[in-house]
């Protein structure tokens, strides 16, 4: 059932994202949703923004098909933060109110969805209470990094397409393929090649904080269910990239006393495009760390010792370091661009 499951989600997660962001566009462009480029921005010719839209309607109807009997927690999270998100994309409400609402959201997807609702990790290091505190503030970084770092033509694209890869060969490798599991990654995926083909560089379409944010909380999900599987070194090496690229820019914004919520072109990958690096090119680079990733992660799952899952952490976490260092002062003299 689970390998059914993979395999059917992910053929259809790829061909209905392609129609729904077909019909999408020249929805977007009538309603006038258009990202209209700024000093801040990494690209230069409006673009229709709110894909994600058609992302998640998707993914609402390919969860009802597969998990009919579900309670509609799970359901009614990702409607309420995708118009929320969506609404924002126009109208810009205050950091405090997103924040606010996105609290709100997982605090009830938190404690009430049932396959996540009780899982416990440290309770035998910390008390209850600051477990559950230190796992909400980790969705609610999660799902906004993921906004963060969703600032280049492909690159949400290429880190869903890692984190599904990455995620079910893990899962599959450890026997623990379980129908919720791998629908996720099986979507995950499918979404991410199929908007792959609208976004890559020149973009057709954005996704828009309707599907940044959203599809960060997806992932996240999906994350929180590899560590719930003794997967948790998987988790951490898939996003040794995302994490460390946004984290770090983070504080150094912080540190310069800059107001960390404000659009910029910080980034390690927005500084490559600024030294002239094309976006795909950025992205073929990140991808390439990616694959190497999801091997790293092959090899931890397949010898779970201490010293294989310690030795792949400090692998993944040197390989990241290095293609921070890469983006910022050696693509674009190591790469033939136009």
């Amino acid at each position: 059932m689970s390998t059914y499951i993979w395999i059917s989600c992910f053929i259809l997660s790829f061909f209905i994202n392609i129609l729904m962001i077909k019909i999408c566009i020249p929805i977007l462009k009538k309603i006038n949703a258009i990202d209209t480029p700024n000093v801040r921005s990494s690209h230069s010719i409006p673009t229709p923004k709110g894909a994600g839209i058609a992302i998640i309607i998707s993914l609402l109807l390919l969860f009802y098909f597969f998990f009919p009997k579900e309670n509609n927690i799970f359901l009614i999270s990702m409607i309420i933060i995708t118009l929320m998100s969506f609404y924002n994309d126009y109208k810009q409400l205050s950091v405090l109110l997103r924040l606010s609402f996105q609290s709100l959201i997982l605090i009830f997807i938190l404690t009430l969805w049932t396959p996540i609702k009780d899982i416990t990790f440290l309770n035998a290091f910390i008390p209850m209470w600051l477990e559950k505190t230190v796992i909400f503030f980790a969705f609610l970084w999660f799902i906004n990094l993921f906004n963060f770092m969703d600032g280049i033509d492909g690159i949400s694209s290429i880190q869903c397409i890692i984190i599904g890869l990455g995620a079910t060969l893990s899962l599959y490798l450890s026997q623990k393929t379980f129908d919720l599991e791998l629908f996720l990654s099986a979507f995950i995926t499918g979404a991410g090649i199929a908007f792959l083909f609208f976004n890559w560089y020149p973009a057709k379409v954005f996704l828009g904080d309707a599907g940044s944010i959203p599809i960060g909380l997806l992932n996240a999900l999906l994350l929180f269910l590899l560590c719930k599987n003794n997967l948790w070194f998987v988790a951490l090496i898939l996003n040794s990239y995302y994490l460390t690229d946004s984290t770090f820019t983070l504080l150094k914004r912080i540190k310069n006393n800059k107001k960390p919520w404000k659009a910029h072109k910080e980034h390690f990958y927005q500084i490559a495009v600024q030294n002239g690096t094309k976006h795909s090119s950025v992205c073929k680079i990140i991808l390439l760390h990616g694959m190497l990733l999801i091997l790293i992660s092959i090899v931890a799952t397949i010898k779970p010792t201490i010293l294989f899952i310690a030795t792949s952490i400090i692998i993944s976490g040197a390989s990241t370091c290095y293609l921070l260092y890469y983006l910022k002062n050696k693509l674009t003299s190591d790469l033939d661009i136009n």
